[in-house]
């Protein structure tokens, strides 16, 4: 097909699915990638919902409009990933905005929050805080925001590109309850920001979520070029078999004799007794536990405290 002409939906997507199907089919949910991904891209260049996309299959779309969705679809064969080409990506019911500066939010990611969000029913407390490690996009720390106003979130990060991209989700979504703060981990800038917070331990609540960096440097060589061409490797990526970060945080919070309710960290699945020996250590007499994914992979940490 040109881009001089008009061209029905259903020729066009057909098209591009044959262009964007995964060359190798690796589960059940690969076999309609390509059509899933070409669909997105076409709601995209047409300002239109799937929906509409799927009763208007006779629909001509003008040859301008084709050709700039023939332009996305060759930036996804060059492996770009789909989230960075339309510019967001839903997440909890919600709509992020998403760019290179900070990781993709993932489903899996969405734990987090039900975690978080579990812990902190009941009755509410003026003086509850959620503290976000590693916000990224801001993804978990706002959808948490949302759920819980007037009560606070303090959100973080080391990456002054991520916290600014953070901060533009948080003004489009309307959410003004969270705190933006640069930081490394547990650094003397969050323990001033705790120590406004903190009361005596019989009223002051404090739950932590952290999604750190915990892949293994070896990773990138097994990973596909949509995430280690495109994606941040700082917010992928670290030493020690994946746990550098999380190690390090964990020691913080044992040596900072932080009081939190609960924290949850996400982590890779393969490190599960790795991580768990770890909490154990540091955290002797808190109460551990690990939390699957829809996969029913082991993959969030709770370590919590009576």
């Amino acid at each position: 097909m040109t881009g001089k002409h008009s061209h029905p939906i259903r020729d066009i997507l057909e098209e591009a699915a044959r262009d964007l199907q995964p060359k190798r089919i690796t589960c059940a949910f690969d076999r309609d990638l390509g059509r899933l991904e070409a669909e997105i891209l076409l709601c995209h260049v047409l300002k239109e919902d799937l929906a509409w996309l799927l009763t208007h299959s006779e629909y001509q779309v003008p040859g301008t409009k084709y050709v700039a969705f023939r332009r996305l679809v060759s930036r996804r064969k060059r492996h770009e990933p789909v989230a960075y080409i339309i510019g967001h990506r839903g997440f909890f019911d919600e709509d992020f905005l998403t760019d290179k500066r900070a990781l993709i939010p993932r489903p899996e990611t969405e734990l987090l929050v039900e975690l978080a969000l579990d812990r902190l029913r009941g009755e509410p407390s003026s003086r509850d805080l959620v503290w976000d490690v590693g916000t990224g996009t801001g993804a978990v720390a706002i959808s948490i925001a949302k759920r819980i106003a007037p009560r606070k979130v303090l959100a973080t990060d080391i990456s002054a590109g991520a916290l600014s991209l953070a901060k533009k989700n948080a003004a489009r979504l309307r959410v003004r309850n969270v705190t933006f703060l640069k930081a490394d981990l547990l650094d003397s800038s969050v323990l001033r920001t705790l120590d406004r917070y903190r009361l005596p331990s019989t009223v002051y609540r404090l739950i932590i979520t952290a999604n750190l960096p915990y892949l293994p440097m070896g990773d990138r060589k097994r990973l596909e070029p949509d995430v280690t061409k495109y994606e941040p490797g700082s917010a992928l990526f670290t030493s020690h078999g994946g746990l550098a970060l999380i190690e390090k945080f964990l020691r913080q919070l044992a040596s900072f004799d932080v009081h939190f309710a609960s924290a949850f960290l996400e982590f890779d699945p393969p490190q599960v007794k790795r991580i768990r020996l770890l909490a154990r250590s540091l955290f002797p007499h808190s109460t551990l536990r690990i939390h699957k994914d829809l996969a029913k992979r082991d993959r969030v940490l709770e370590i919590t405290n009576r």
